[in-house]
C-alpha cells in the first residue's frame, strides 16, 4: 500500500494534531513509497533497525523515534548509524509518542489497565485525552502481589513496588501512566487512587509512595511501552492487509541488578 496513505490513516486514528508533544509524530525518515511489510518496536534502536532490515521491512513503526524537539541536532555516533542504516535500506521510520499513550483502543495505558481487567476506564482528568494518564477500577480488590505477578508475567519484566511493603494489601483504584509517569503521584498531594503503574520513577516518588500509602509498580520504561505499538501495528496490518512483525526486547529483565 502507499506509505503516505498509511501515515495519514495512523495520524487520523491517533488524532495526532490534538497533542502537544516533544516527539515529531508521524513520518520521521522517508523510505520506500510502498509498504508491504511493517515492523513495530518500542524504540528505534540499532537492535530494532537491524531486525527490521533482516525482516525486509518497508516501514519501522515505533513509539520512541529519533527526532525530538530541542534535542542536540548533530548526526554523530550511534545516532548516525541508526539514520544511515534506515536510509541505506530504504526503510520508512514512523514514530508516535503521546498520541499512542493516550489512545483508548490500542494505547499503552489502556493496555495496562486491560491486563488487570479494570472497568470504568477514563483519563486521569476525566474526559481529557491531553492528560495522557488513565485510571480504572477493579471490580474486586486484589493484592499487591497479584498485581505485580500479573504485570511481570504478561510484560516479561521485573516489577519493583514502592510504598507500603505488605504484599497482601488489597487495591482497587488504579492509575496508569506508561514510561516516565511518576509525575501522576509526585504532583498529587491528595491522590484518589490506591496504586500507580508506571515505567520508571523520580527520587521524589519513593517519598510520595510512603507518605500517601499509594503502591507504585515500576515495570520498566521499555516494558511499559511495548504493547501499544504492537497493537497499532496489528490494527494497521488488519486494515490494509499487510504483513506485520513485532520486535519485543526484554531490556529491563536482562539488566544486571545488584543489592547491598
Amino acid at each position: 500500500m502507499d506509505t503516505f496513505e498509511l501515515v495519514d490513516y495512523i495520524d487520523d486514528f491517533l488524532d495526532v494534531k490534538s497533542f502537544k508533544d516533544a516527539s515529531y509524530n508521524g513520518m520521521q525518515i522517508e523510505g520506500n513509497s510502498e509498504t508491504n511489510i511493517i515492523v513495530t518496536a518500542a524504540t528505534a534502536s540499532l537492535d530494532a533497525i537491524d531486525a527490521a532490515i533482516s525482516l525486509n521491512a518497508d516501514t519501522l513503526l515505533v513509539h520512541h523515534g529519533l527526532f525530538w524537539k530541542g534535542q542536540d541536532p548533530r548526526i554523530i555516533g550511534s545516532f548516525k548509524e541508526r539514520i544511515e542504516c534506515l536510509i541505506k535500506h530504504n526503510i520508512n521510520l514512523l514514530a508516535y509518542h503521546l498520541p499512542l499513550d493516550a489512545n483508548l483502543e490500542v494505547g499503552n495505558n489502556q493496555y495496562l489497565l486491560n491486563l488487570l481487567n479494570c472497568s470504568n476506564i477514563n483519563y486521569i482528568e476525566e474526559g481529557n485525552p491531553q492528560s495522557i494518564a488513565m485510571q480504572g477500577i477493579l471490580d474486586e480488590p486484589i493484592t499487591v502481589a497479584d498485581i505485580a505477578n500479573t504485570l511481570a508475567t504478561n510484560l516479561d519484566t521485573v516489577v519493583d513496588v514502592l510504598g507500603p511493603n505488605d504484599i497482601n494489601t488489597r487495591l482497587k483504584r488504579i492509575a496508569v501512566c506508561s514510561g516516565s509517569g511518576s509525575f501522576v503521584l509526585d504532583d498529587n498531594k491528595d491522590p484518589f487512587f490506591d496504586a500507580l503503574i508506571t515505567g520508571d520513577v523520580n527520587e521524589q516518588t519513593y517519598h510520595m509512595a510512603n507518605e500517601t500509602g499509594v503502591s507504585v509498580f515500576c515495570i520498566g520504561h521499555h516494558a511499559s511501552e511495548q504493547d501499544g505499538i504492537r497493537l497499532l501495528g496489528a490494527n494497521v496490518a488488519n486494515i490494509f492487509n499487510i504483513q506485520h512483525k513485532h520486535l519485543k526486547f526484554a531490556y529491563e529483565k536482562n539488566t544486571l541488578r545488584f543489592t547491598s
